[in-house]
C-alpha cells in the first residue's frame, strides 16, 4: 500500500488542526496541564464550555451568540473591530498572562 503523507506532512497537518480547534489555544493549555475543555451543546441554551483540571471543574456558558466573553478577552482583539463582541472579532493570538488567567478560573 503506498503512503499517503509523510511524517513530516503529517504533523504540519495536525498542526494545523490543533490550532483551527474553537479556542484551540486555550485547550492546548489545558491539555498541557493533563486537563480537558470541551464543548457541550446539549443541557444549554447556546451551549458551554466544560474545562477540568486537577478534579477541579468550569463551565462558561455562551451569552449570546458566538460569545463567551470568559474566554475571548483571553485573546487580543482584532485592531478593526474597536468594540469586540464575538469570538470572530479577537485574532488567534492569546494576551499576555493568558495561560495564568485561564488557570485561575479553576480556583
Amino acid at each position: 500500500m503506498a503512503q499517503l503523507f509523510s511524517l513530516g506532512h503529517l504533523t504540519t497537518l495536525m498542526k494545523a488542526t490543533t490550532n483551527r480547534r474553537a479556542y484551540g489555544k486555550l485547550r492546548d493549555i489545558i491539555e498541557r496541564h493533563g486537563g480537558m475543555m470541551a464543548y457541550r451543546r446539549q443541557g444549554y441554551r447556546l451551549g458551554a464550555w466544560e474545562i477540568t483540571l486537577n478534579g477541579k471543574s468550569k463551565r462558561i456558558e455562551a451569552e449570546g451568540r458566538r460569545t463567551f466573553p470568559e474566554l475571548d478577552r483571553l485573546f487580543v482583539p482584532r485592531p478593526d473591530v474597536p468594540e469586540p463582541k464575538t469570538w470572530h472579532d479577537y485574532r488567534d493570538e492569546l494576551v499576555p498572562g493568558a495561560e495564568e488567567q485561564l488557570l485561575a478560573l479553576l480556583v
